[in-house]
């Protein structure tokens, strides 16, 4: 089988070297507890709709953006919670009544404010009650997923995952993905020493292809809005988007767990 072997060269250094950096300074800051974690969530959120903002209206700021963000930061206080998903959800409705753009860029814009916010929540409000391991696991299975996708689609090519969509993306990416996600999230478990429940493998198994939808998702919204990054905010990776998509989309299974599982810790770690 011929395979193809490749150096880091154009945008693949660059997106080397902000990984080094970042992926280090992310691990160090879950390592410092659920505060710190909630605080770069928010500061994550801040700068998804900022980007969402952008793409919808080619300007960083909007006041559905605000509202938003709002209804995350009212998600702190369980009593405001109800009413803060309201916010948003009238925030949406209030933009699709002024019609301001035709009927389907209206319901893809509000589709991502709802999105990003509620993922975001997820992330901020619920993927912590789970614990600093929990947390680490997960990003270890997003950032291995892509990875892996990267590094197969690259290596080995093939025929197009869906190339309407997203032309660069392989099937031997794709399984890829999988492949290096689930092996790295084990080689983990081993290295650490944290024990895992079977719910938490059903959530791995399910979370890989969520992580590569996730990715496939933000790729048509791209496409949608004729873009292709969806901002610079790290160099050679693009915006905040380009490297959360898989974590928004795996935030919902996240929400499941939690749903199903009650005392996270008993059920999913121990």
């Amino acid at each position: 089988m011929a395979y193809t072997v490749w150096l880091p060269r154009g945008d693949l250094l660059p997106r080397t070297l902000t990984g080094l950096v970042a992926i280090p300074a992310v691990v160090f800051i879950i390592f410092q507890g659920q505060f710190f974690l909630k605080i770069i969530g928010v500061l994550a959120a801040f700068g998804l709709l900022r980007e969402w903002s952008n793409l919808s209206f080619s300007k960083p700021y909007h006041w559905l953006s605000f509202v938003c963000f709002s209804s995350i930061l009212f998600g702190f206080f369980p009593a405001l919670r109800v009413g803060a998903l309201l916010m948003t959800l009238a925030g949406c409705g209030w933009f699709l009544y002024l019609k301001v753009f035709k009927s389907e860029e209206l319901k893809v814009i509000c589709f991502g404010y709802l999105y990003i916010t509620s993922a975001m929540a997820i992330i901020i409000h619920i993927m912590p009650n789970f614990g600093v391991n929990f947390a680490l696991l997960v990003l270890t299975l997003v950032w291995s997923v892509d990875t892996g996708a990267f590094l197969a689609g690259k290596t080995f090519g093939g025929p197009k995952l869906a190339p309407a969509i997203s032309p660069n993306k392989t099937w031997s990416g794709f399984v890829g993905g999988i492949i290096f996600g689930l092996g790295s999230v084990i080689l983990l478990t081993r290295v650490m020493n944290i024990e895992v429940s079977e719910s938490f493998w059903a959530f791995a198994g399910v979370s890989v292809f969520l992580a590569q939808g996730g990715d496939l998702l933000e790729s048509w919204c791209k496409r949608f809005f004729k873009v292709k990054d969806s901002g610079n905010f790290l160099p050679g990776h693009g915006g905040m988007l380009d490297r959360l998509d898989s974590l928004l989309a795996v935030s919902f299974a996240i929400a499941v767990l939690w749903y199903f599982c009650g005392n996270a810790n008993a059920h999913v770690l121990s």
